[in-house]
């Protein structure tokens, strides 16, 4: 790999530079304005970066350097080594994107197992490149079921969860190192992503998963019903409540508990519920006896917490217990890359379920459909459409006859006719005037016409390149 090493101290630097020499192509940077030289001519794949220099005693212009490396369209694996007494600091690079945080003083050996592991998901990231996409095939066996995280890389079938995306890849390895803890979790993602599926993942890999995993989604529910579904309640506690009844609070003891769409909870619950995380017991609605519990939680939304608790509705120091680790799910349209594998996986599961004999895969014309639908419903909406994909097919290559009637890549105006040109061109022609007409409504301002189509920056500044779009 070509790695770049990023630190004033040429000591440490040099004694990186040797520890690392053999497998990999290195460069050397004192300071930013170097290392912003070299990665002018030089696309790095890892980053080795020391965080703190004597003139950026707050560390605030290291912080705004990886930033502008991971916004790049393909940007680098960073590792940061930083002084000890920098954890919150560490805790934002590391959900902001970066693989790794060590602490001085760093072994190189340390590294070098971290590196190992950067090799190899960026090798598994250019099996599903975006452009040009191939036609779906169904996935090796290794990627169904539920196994084990092996060393140097989580097997994706360990988690439940389908991708090679380097988003998803940097937080299924956090997903590794925290979910033997105790520590709450807070997901937070877009409705249809798979914060369930991620939360049932954590409890798998936990020393809870012998107990059960116990969710409850607040979102459909009253605050009177999900009092009682959290609390339970003695008989007669209200009318018609004939018998005792257990809540998920007791369900869940010594196991986890999942609150899915926690931002739903009225703020008068939220006041009973943080009494609960703190003192471990809570008394079933009409009694009066005090019952311990013991659960990990697990807290999943779609909502901004942040400006909820700004807002008044979500009160602070709830949040506070329930993000101590958070874990962002992104959209399936920032991850297209993962489209080809998450595709052919449902592929595979539905061919069972409807006991097609021979293998099943998408026709390029359906594939280019996928990469450039934007998936309002994320990875559940996919999975819908594979379903009905595989339900109206009839032979092993499923093609265009299978799309549904709400997709017509049609534009008013003289750039695309109805039926003029093959499929591709149609597409393409069709992605070009929307981009068009984005950078127009938005002042030819990139990062709201992203905004606007609701698809990365990466992927618009990609798009204007390939399809020639002025401007």
């Amino acid at each position: 790999m070509n790695i770049l090493i990023i630190d004033e101290n040429e000591v440490a630097r040099r004694h990186l530079f040797w520890a690392l020499r053999k497998k990999h192509d290195l460069h050397e940077a004192a300071t930013r304005e170097e290392a912003l030289q070299t990665l002018s001519r030089l696309t790095p794949d890892a980053v080795l970066m020391e965080l703190l220099e004597e003139r950026d005693a707050d560390e605030s212009a290291g912080i705004a350097l990886v930033e502008q490396m991971l916004g790049e369209a393909d940007p680098p694996s960073i590792i940061i080594i930083t002084r000890s007494g920098r954890e919150e600091v560490a805790s934002r690079l590391l959900r902001k994107g970066v693989v790794d945080v060590f602490t001085k003083p760093v072994r190189p050996e340390e590294i070098q197992v971290v590196l190992g592991r950067v090799e190899r998901l960026r090798e598994l990231g250019r099996v599903a490149p975006e452009a040009d996409p191939p036609s779906a095939a169904p996935p090796p066996k290794s990627l169904r079921g539920a196994a084990a995280v092996r060393d140097g890389g989580i097997s994706q079938d360990a988690l439940g969860i389908v991708g090679v995306d380097r988003q998803m890849q940097h937080m299924l390895e956090q997903v590794r190192r925290i979910a033997p803890t105790p520590v709450s979790v807070l997901i937070t993602g877009e409705t249809g992503t798979g914060k369930e599926i991620l939360a049932q993942a954590i409890h798998r890999l936990s020393g809870r998963a012998p107990q059960r995993m116990v969710p409850l989604n607040c979102a459909v529910l009253s605050e009177n019903l999900a009092e009682d579904e959290l609390f339970g309640h003695e008989k007669g506690a209200f009318t018609g409540a004939v018998d005792r009844r257990k809540g998920k609070f007791e369900s869940a003891n010594k196991g986890t508990l999942f609150l899915d769409e926690i931002g739903d909870l009225g703020l008068r619950l939220q006041a009973k519920f943080l009494r609960v995380l703190q003192e471990h017991t809570f008394e079933r609605l009409g009694g009066n006896l005090p019952i311990s519990t013991d659960f990990r939680l697990i807290s999943a939304t779609h909502r901004d917490l942040g400006q909820m608790t700004q807002e008044g509705t979500f009160r602070e120091d709830l949040m506070y217990r329930i993000d101590v680790v958070s874990f962002h799910i992104p959209p399936l349209r920032e991850r297209r890359g993962d489209l080809k594998l998450l595709s052919g996986h449902f592929l595979t599961e539905f061919a069972e379920v409807f006991a097609r004999p021979e293998p099943l895969s998408f026709s390029k014309e359906v594939m280019a459909f996928l990469y450039d639908y934007h998936w309002p419903g994320n990875v559940r909406e996919l999975r819908h459409f594979v379903e009905r994909a595989v339900a109206l097919s009839d032979g092993p290559v499923i093609g265009p006859e299978v799309l549904p009637d709400t997709f017509s890549p049609v534009v008013v105006g003289d750039s695309l006719v109805p039926g003029e040109g093959t499929f591709d061109t149609m597409v393409k022609k069709y992605k070009r005037q929307l981009l068009i007409e984005a950078l127009e409504t938005t002042g030819n301002k990139k990062i709201q016409a992203a905004q606007l189509l609701g698809i990365s920056k990466s992927y618009l500044f990609k798009m204007i390149k390939q399809l020639s779009v002025p401007g």
